[in-house]
């Protein structure tokens, strides 16, 4: 009997910890329900969605909903014990809104905050500093603090600068905003809307000092400071980038010369020594370890140089001896951060540089770029007024409309102005809006029509789809075995949309896709017409040819079981929005996950089991419509071997 007892007894000690456990996840389960409910009642009794407490808490609440959930999966991060507290903290969250009182940053603290993304309607969290002595009552400099590239980041385990790091922020009188840039994006497509979206939350709920926004960042964020200073003329006052690339080409080991012409534009079109040119009134501090062997020295000595040989502001110190992390340390901090509050914003300055590669990114302070005369080429404008504002001499290349601010750029408000457009005399009239329009050159003639012409925000190339709210549109008109082909598709994509833009994209159906969709959404169309309703109804209006293991560009034929196709194009049922069409084969085998969306053109053919240097899967034919959406020989690349 005492051997039965004590057996009984051992059974029992070893079934205890499964035991706890269950009781444990059947807790988790329950508290997750209970937020679950909590969000979707606030979500249908709050009518006042634009309020301050509905705009700020119910994110949190979400958010803290998307952490609970993380934590409780098992096969990932298995952090069953933290549920309860995001759970209380989302709980927390509601019981503030439904007092009416806004979720706001705390501070001298680093406080946790989130917004309701548009374009996949998840949430995503941002992070801000204020200063112990932060009163709403003046405006106050901030600083946009781009992270660096951790492979394990997610909104558990976020990167964040520590308190000391923040507090410098705060002892130079300035709020600290910490952008999640959805992860690992290069602060580059969404990862650039995060951080645009993130500036306006701060500056719609705190008084910030327009004029003192700056931008800094360490590592990849280094590179993203980069970026948004130099894409974004006359947004940001000034810039510090720390231990950042500036040119892709060096830092990958990639040849101008024998990539294809497609890919060239899409690297150049993201990298920042291309667009040095952009530096002009807007003053950089830029640092760099002596010793990185990370990111080379070289890459921020490649930047001052080009900064050098236009006589561009940019100051630079680079840490004798020391290697890549020189951002462990308080110092760098201190240095750029000291520089940065020096600067204010001049947004009328009476000379302007700007070249960009897309009409995506088309204002430099007081000059907008409205039109390119061919697609596929920089475009640059160079304006400069005399001392006395009467006199406005103009030299462009590839511009085809420019539009002058008149109330921003320092000229005399008058009706009719003496130009000097490209070494030739003209004038100019203002618009009522005070606004005036330079028609340079020829243009390409507009269609009647269909399809649009190239605009900002219509003008692609892939990358752009993702930029504005969008649906997945799984097709449901092939046979058993197709349709599971194309839903096992669409349920990949959204799981690597997950990993690389921590978001849940909208998935319907093109049977259930409604007209106000069609109207409000970028549709990303799997399947062919052949087995996707919607995208038989609108494949007659595409300049590609689709059909059953068959691509037609022009003239030329590519058929074959292993070929995909990947194409962005103007919704012939809503030519504001975009259609993605996903057909064929899926593409991105061998990408790693935050590198999956990059250099895909306006459309590509590619093979399913061959690759590129890049790991990139083997182009066939890809490139960009020109202007006009109309495929231009002088876009397109093909693989001189490839099968047709």
């Amino acid at each position: 009997m005492r051997r039965l007892l004590i057996i009984t007894g051992l059974i029992l000690a070893a079934l205890m910890p499964t035991c706890i456990k269950a009781q444990e996840d059947d807790r988790s389960q329950e508290a997750l329900a209970r937020l679950q409910r909590t969000i979707s009642r606030a979500e249908q009794r709050y009518t006042d969605k634009d309020s301050r407490a509905y705009r700020t808490n119910l994110p949190v609440a979400r958010l803290q909903l998307k952490k609970a959930r993380l934590a409780n999966d098992p096969g990932g991060w298995n952090r069953v014990g933290q549920v309860s507290t995001f759970v209380d903290a989302g709980l927390a969250a509601l019981a503030q809104l439904t007092q009416g009182k806004p979720a706001l940053a705390q501070p001298g603290q680093l406080s946790e905050l989130a917004y309701e993304a548009h374009n996949d309607g998840s949430v995503q969290p941002y992070y801000l500093y204020l200063p112990s002595d932060y009163d709403g009552d003046t405006p106050w400099p901030l600083i946009v603090f781009l992270h660096g590239y951790v492979p394990s980041i997610t909104v558990l385990d976020p990167w964040l600068p520590s308190l000391d790091i923040c507090e410098v922020a705060g002892d130079n009188g300035c709020m600290l905003l910490v952008p999640y840039g959805r992860r690992n994006t290069d602060f580059q497509g969404i990862g650039e809307v995060d951080v645009l979206r993130a500036m306006e939350e701060v500056q719609a709920l705190y008084n910030v000092d327009a004029k003192r926004i700056y931008i800094s960042g360490v590592s990849m964020g280094g590179m993203g400071a980069w970026n948004m200073l130099l894409r974004h003329p006359g947004l940001f006052a000034a810039a510090a980038p720390i231990s950042g690339h500036t040119d892709m080409f060096r830092w990958w080991g990639w040849s101008r010369v024998d990539m294809p012409g497609f890919k060239c534009w899409l690297v150049e079109w993201d990298n920042p020594l291309d667009l040095a040119i952009n530096l002009r009134h807007q003053p950089t501090f830029a640092q760099h370890g002596g010793l990185d062997h990370l990111i080379p020295t070289e890459q921020s000595r490649l930047m001052v140089a080009a900064a050098e040989r236009r006589g561009l502001p940019l100051e630079y110190y680079e840490f004798e001896g020391q290697g890549h992390y020189i951002y462990w340390d308080l110092e760098c901090y201190q240095k750029a951060w000291r520089w940065l509050v020096q600067h204010t914003l001049d947004p009328s300055p009476r000379r302007v540089s700007f070249k960009t590669y897309s009409l995506e990114y088309n204002q430099a302070f007081w000059l907008t770029i409205e039109d390119f005369q061919r697609w596929g080429q920089p475009a640059e404008a160079h304006a400069h007024i005399s001392p006395d504002g009467s006199a406005l001499r103009v030299r462009t290349s590839n511009v085809a409309l420019l539009k002058i601010d008149v109330m921003t750029a320092p000229l005399q408000k008058v009706e009719d102005f003496d130009i000097v457009l490209n070494g030739e005399k003209i004038t100019g009239r203002a618009t009522a809006k005070w606004e005036l329009y330079l028609a340079i050159g020829e243009r390409q003639p507009a269609g009647l029509s269909w399809p649009p012409r190239k605009r900002c925000g219509l003008c692609g190339p892939l990358e752009e789809v993702f930029d504005k709210p969008f649906i997945v549109v799984q097709g449901t008109g092939g046979d058993e075995d197709e349709n599971a082909d194309i839903t096992e598709k669409v349920q990949r994509w959204a799981q690597e949309w997950q990993g690389f833009g921590d978001g849940e994209p909208r998935i319907t159906t093109d049977k259930a896709l409604t007209e106000d969709e069609i109207k409000t959404y970028n549709l990303l169309l799997f399947g062919t017409p052949q087995t996707n309703h919607f995208l038989a109804q609108i494949a007659a209006q595409l300049p590609i040819s689709i059909g059953n293991q068959r691509y037609q560009v022009g003239s030329t034929v590519y058929q074959g079981e292993d070929l995909g196709l990947i194409m962005c194009y103007p919704n012939p049922r809503a030519p504001g929005r975009y259609v993605a069409v996903y057909a064929g084969k899926y593409y991105g085998e061998r990408l790693p996950i935050n590198h999956k969306f990059d250099l895909l053109p306006d459309f590509i053919i590619f093979r399913s089991e061959a690759y590129d240097y890049d790991d990139a899967n083997q182009y066939l034919c890809a490139g960009f419509f020109d202007m006009n959406w109309q495929l231009d020989q002088r876009l397109i690349w093909s693989r001189p071997e490839s099968n047709q």
